[in-house]
């Protein structure tokens, strides 16, 4: 018996710490676009349009192919960088990298800086919408406006969709073992359309998320966001501030909207009506016309 337990473990061991799953191969996505180098990391990113300059940062398991119905509309009147952060997309760190929220921000300014933007405005979805307030609460002279669209950052509990991911070697094997119908599974609980989350849209996440070193850096980020400084800096934002929330939202409830409202000064929200909480992927002819009123007022 004590052969087999330990016969167990060292599997168990080894498959959460050594073995790697194979990733996806040969798949070219049309969305990838241009790269910029700083000393943390080699940003992925996308320019569009010309105006006042708009970042657009995607939320966890995401990047910035969950914008392409944003940008366009955007672009008309603004200059559109979509980027993909640390554990996104095609960006690559150099060296360790932390993951926590001060260093997902540090790395926000540090693209920001390599591209020559010095007063913007944020819109982040999700995890990026955190990482989002809590560069604008550190940088106010930087950011002007700022939109969180289903977005972390009060002192409340986790979603319960990434509870799994936080506990050792359970999570490291739940990332490993996660395929492509997994992958597809969770996604869809961000929806409340479900006639959008399409073959392409879910292989456009997929292709790079099966890759090792971002299941790795997904687990790490899972165990990192603490949002107790995000929440204490709430009162004393100075960027005017929207918040958008998908009505319909399964991973953060609506509610948390509401209370940004009543404790970040002067904030605006909108609750979407049938939208879950990719909120700008789900219902973007709601959404749209809001960035767009709120960014060029």
């Amino acid at each position: 018996m004590a052969v087999a337990v330990a016969s167990l473990a060292a599997v168990t061991l080894f498959g959460a710490y050594g073995w790697q799953p194979a990733a996806v191969d040969g798949y070219r996505s049309a969305y990838e676009d241009s790269y910029l180098d700083t000393p943390q990391a080699r940003f992925h990113y996308s320019k569009t349009g010309s105006g006042s300059p708009v970042v657009l940062v995607a939320g966890g398991a995401q990047w910035l192919y969950s914008y392409r119905d944003t940008i366009p509309a955007l672009a008309r009147e603004h200059t559109v960088y979509a980027v993909d952060l640390p554990g996104q997309g095609y960006t690559t760190v150099k060296g360790d990298f932390a993951y926590d929220i001060p260093a997902m921000a540090r790395a926000l300014g540090s693209f920001l800086d390599a591209a020559g933007l010095t007063t913007v405005s944020l819109v982040g979805h999700s995890w990026g919408g955190a990482w989002s307030l809590y560069y604008a609460e550190h940088n106010p002279a930087r950011v002007d406006r700022l939109v969180l669209l289903d977005s972390p950052g009060l002192d409340k509990p986790l979603a319960s969709q990434t509870a799994l991911f936080s506990v050792p070697i359970v999570g490291e094997l739940a990332v490993k073992l996660m395929g492509r119908a997994d992958f597809e599974k969770s996604l869809r609980t961000a929806f409340a359309h479900q006639d959008r989350v399409t073959a392409e849209a879910v292989d456009e996440t997929w292709h790079w998320m099966s890759r090792p070193d971002k299941r790795e850096a997904f687990v790490r980020l899972v165990r990192t966001q603490d949002y107790k400084a995000t929440d204490a800096g709430l009162p004393h934002l100075r960027a005017r501030a929207l918040v958008i929330w998908g009505q319909a939202d399964q991973w953060l409830p609506a509610a948390y909207a509401e209370e940004y409202g009543r404790r970040i000064p002067d904030a605006t929200v909108k609750i979407v009506p049938g939208a879950g909480h990719n909120v700008h992927e789900d219902a973007p002819e709601q959404v749209n016309p809001l960035l767009s009123a709120f960014l060029k007022s």
